[in-house]
């Protein structure tokens, strides 16, 4: 796993930052639902475009890898609008 980590050092960084921006901005619009919503809607397009071009960087892009980075993403989105209602 550390090896997967270092090599793709770059990649992970991005992703890290992009769950912090997502978890600042959610917990700062907190009272607005709607503005929470809007902010899930961020995190859920951000990860599945991060998923999509770290591998296509690596060169390992798959209709499968695709079919999964949605289903995630959609997945974690919707358990997060479930907790904004």
């Amino acid at each position: 796993m550390w090896k997967e980590l270092q090599k793709h050092q770059l990649a992970y960084t991005v992703l890290t930052i992009g769950f912090l921006l997502f978890i600042a901005t959610f917990l700062a619009v907190w009272p607005s639902r709607d503005l929470q919503r809007i902010a899930i809607v961020g995190l859920v397009i951000f990860y599945f475009l991060w998923g999509v071009f770290a591998h296509v960087k690596s060169t390992s892009f798959t209709r499968r890898v695709a079919l999964e980075y949605g289903a995630v993403s959609v997945l974690g989105g919707m358990f997060l609008l479930i907790l904004t209602l």
